[in-house]
């Protein structure tokens, strides 16, 4: 099975919000003015959505952050722009929110992604859902998101652990191959490291609950470049970060990207190739030696 990974589009505009007061909002604001906006120019966004739609992917796997703030308008251009994506795959297109999309208390309470991706996991009213890819595979996807008036942390609680444990127990009644899906890493490369504002709060429970049951690979986004990596506390699962996909970068690792990977019905992966754009809009291919992971 052919699986294609993206994560990290965030569609913006410009706009002040109905919660103009709200600190992130303000911060989240004048970081897009003055930054985020020259790094993720909206013409490449489109460009890496035209391109997916080109691959031949038996699934499709978006690992958060669809937007910048939480805006309704930018929730309408990326639902406007993966109107394409879910034609081709239908529901093995699979979304989960990252924490750009839970940016406020009052975008989460207006459920402009429920509204906009109903498609997707949360609609069914959960932080945790499943769904089988084939007969042999299963993915779990999580939401550990929540509005933080300053920093850009996810937070793994107890009750998230127990309704994770509760569906890794259910699903594996069914099927003994399982990928996770969350939107932050667990894991770093030694040369990244795991930034207090910026980390997933309670990551340590994530990492237990993985190596309790091994599921084949992590897949996140989140950190804005593309790794493929093995934690030494859970050696039994690839850690996949699917890098941004709407970044521009002279970093191949950190420029508009995704991560495609083949599972056999043993559930081994046997080949990962990390994808990006050239300047010219074509599709530049890295595959990863798995022996070195």
């Amino acid at each position: 099975m052919k699986i294609l990974h993206f994560s990290d589009i965030h569609y913006w505009k410009i706009q002040i919000g109905s919660d103009p007061y709200y600190p992130k909002r303000f911060l989240g604001l004048m970081n897009l003015v003055f930054s985020r906006k020259n790094h993720f120019p909206p013409p490449l966004a489109d460009t890496v959505i035209n391109a997916i739609r080109q691959e031949e992917a038996d699934a499709v796997l978006f690992s958060g952050d669809l937007t910048t703030t939480s805006l309704e308008s930018e929730f309408k251009k990326a639902a406007d722009s993966f109107a394409p994506l879910y034609e081709k795959w239908g529901d093995q297109l699979i979304v989960i929110p990252g924490n750009h999309d839970r940016y406020t208390p009052s975008s989460v309470k207006a459920k402009f992604y429920e509204e906009y991706f109903p498609d997707a996991f949360a609609g069914m009213g959960s932080r945790v859902f499943s769904k089988p890819l084939n007969d042999h595979l299963c993915v779990i996807g999580f939401d550990a998101s929540r509005p933080f008036m300053v920093r850009s942390n996810g937070t793994f609680t107890e009750s998230l652990r127990k309704e994770l444990d509760n569906e890794f127990s259910k699903i594996r009644k069914n099927y003994q191959n399982v990928i996770l899906m969350g939107h932050f890493p667990y894991a770093y490369p030694a040369n990244i490291p795991s930034k207090f504002h910026h980390k997933l709060i309670g990551q340590e429970r994530l990492a237990e609950l993985i190596s309790e049951y091994n599921p084949i690979a992590y897949l996140h986004g989140h950190k804005h470049v593309r790794w493929c990596l093995k934690d030494p506390a859970t050696k039994q699962t690839l850690c996949i970060n699917a890098g941004p996909a709407g970044m521009s970068s002279s970093d191949p690792d950190k420029h508009a990207g995704w991560v495609v990977f083949d599972v056999n019905e043993s559930g081994d992966v046997t080949k990962i190739i990390k994808v990006h754009l050239s300047s010219e809009g074509e599709t530049i291919r890295e595959t990863v030696d798995l022996s070195k992971l």
